[in-house]
């Protein structure tokens, strides 16, 4: 009888050591935050082309990243082929939206087409989304 008991014995601690086990499971697998996550958006058009990241910050500012690429830069207000500026549109909600990063070539003495941007602002309503749009400057 004594053979029996042993190792039933062992089994009832074996049972609750891992039932202890699962009661102390690190706090970083519990359930993902509530945070808000990062948006990003990818496009080409036949005017532009690029790509942004905004990513919500702690302190209620929103850092963007990304570039967007200038694909008929022209020479400025209406010059061929549009003369216009390739950009991002920030979608904030039912708050509209703000004008984002901007490559405007026939403004600059460089004449580059592309720009790489990272900078944080402070957004009127959390971020939704972006698009990549042609603006008259």
């Amino acid at each position: 009888m004594r053979r029996f008991v042993r190792p039933l014995a062992l089994t009832g601690v074996t049972a609750a050591a891992g039932a202890l086990t699962l009661l102390a499971a690190p706090a970083s697998q519990a359930a993902p935050s509530d945070a808000p996550a990062c948006v990003t958006v990818a496009g080409t058009k036949s005017f532009g082309r690029g790509e942004i990241s905004m990513c919500p910050q702690g302190d209620g500012t929103t850092r963007v990243t990304g570039w967007v690429e200038d694909l008929l830069p022209g020479k400025g207000w209406g010059g061929t082929p549009d003369g216009r500026c390739a950009g991002w549109w920030i979608e904030m909600g039912a708050k509209g939206g703000k004008v984002g990063p901007l490559v405007c070539p026939h403004f600059t003495s460089s004449h580059e087409a592309t720009y790489k941007f990272d900078y944080t602002f402070k957004p009127e309503a959390p971020v939704t989304g972006a698009k990549l749009n042609a603006f008259t400057a």
